[in-house]
């Protein structure tokens, strides 16, 4: 039977409430809004109350455009330069991106290896971002591509500002936390613009800068990941970030199962227990909401309760929703379970 592939533009793991419509909104005072298809969705950046707003949104695109062309796994890249160098010699790249690269290696450290960069050899097989329909591997080839995921392997010189996977077959796949570093990267332009009121949607990944009017904070609907033409929660932002993992993102039915796209890189095939992760969080590098998918609630929920200003929610594939102990009461009419 063919596999039935799902995917597309419109596959956000959230919804903006009360900031949708034309470029004009009444209620936001001198508001400018611009779209852009980077890093594989939309991503769109609304600015309010500047004297030079469209300059403001057009920067902010075209660093996020430039990220994506550093970063890229699925067309030519610094990054992928590594790889096809993989097992062979280490590749001179920019700076920037060995610090990219060593950020991502924190955090596989940081998550036990639940988030891991080097899940490369498994996405290609895999394919649900690349050019192309998805597929479901043979139990094989998972295996032998398992033989070329480990984060622990990843060698950076920042000396000669040089990268190196020793072992035939490895990739470097930034995915799972490349949108957090355009969040920052946004974060940093719209401030030295000093631009106190913005928000930055990548594919559902926010960024919330100051209030949307004075003395109103953004309001961001959770979607529920049963019915993801419906929200499950709202929940008001001001100078935080939104990062979010969904199995209905990118996914494949193929004999009657359904298959998502994040990936257990220990196992190489999807990871169980979990629909969804929604984090609120200041710094969007602090951690990868991929990683604590992988988890699954129990590790996932500890492991958050750890970080020092992260509120969470995970949705189980019982439709229940767990959330760390600074979370509750902040997503509003918030639905439990189903």
């Amino acid at each position: 039977m063919r596999p039935w592939p799902v995917r597309g533009v419109c596959t956000w793991s959230l919804i903006i409430i009360l900031f949708m419509g034309s470029c004009k909104d009444t209620r936001v005072p001198n508001l400018h809004r611009e779209s852009k298809f980077l890093m594989g969705t939309l991503v769109t950046v609304s600015v309010a109350g500047s004297t030079a707003p469209a300059e403001a949104c057009h920067e902010v695109l075209h660093e996020i455009a430039r990220l994506e062309d550093l970063t890229s796994f699925h067309k030519p890249s610094p990054l992928n330069d590594i790889n096809d160098a993989a097992g062979d010699a280490p590749v001179s790249v920019a700076p920037e991106l060995v610090r990219i690269i060593e950020h991502s290696v924190t955090l596989a450290k940081q998550t036990n290896g639940a988030f891991d960069p080097t899940i490369g050899a498994i996405s290609r097989l895999w394919n649900f971002s690349g050019p192309g329909e998805p597929r479901v591997p043979s139990r094989e080839k998972i295996e032998q591509a398992l033989s070329a995921v480990g984060w622990q392997y990843v060698q950076l010189d920042e000396t000669t500002n040089t990268v190196f996977l020793p072992r035939k077959g490895m990739a470097l796949d930034l995915g799972g936390m490349v949108k957090a570093c355009a969040l920052d990267r946004a974060r940093k332009i719209l401030k030295g613009r000093r631009i106190e009121s913005a928000l930055v949607d990548i594919g559902g990944d926010i960024l919330a800068l100051g209030e949307k009017t004075q003395g109103k904070k953004w309001r961001i609907g959770v979607k529920d990941p049963l019915r993801p033409s419906s929200v499950r929660g709202v929940i008001e932002l001001s100078d935080q970030c939104i990062l979010t993992s969904g199995d209905y993102e990118r996914f494949l039915v193929e004999n009657g199962r359904r298959y998502h796209h994040i990936l257990d890189p220990k196992t190489g095939y999807p990871a169980e227990g979990v629909r969804s992760v929604t984090l609120v969080i200041r710094d969007p590098l602090i951690t990868a909401p991929a990683g604590v998918f992988v988890m699954g609630v129990t590790r996932g929920l500890t492991f958050l309760e750890q970080l020092p200003g992260v509120y969470g929610w995970l949705i189980d594939e019982q439709d229940a929703v767990h959330q760390t102990q600074n979370a509750r009461g902040l997503l509003k009419d918030l639905v439990m379970n189903r």
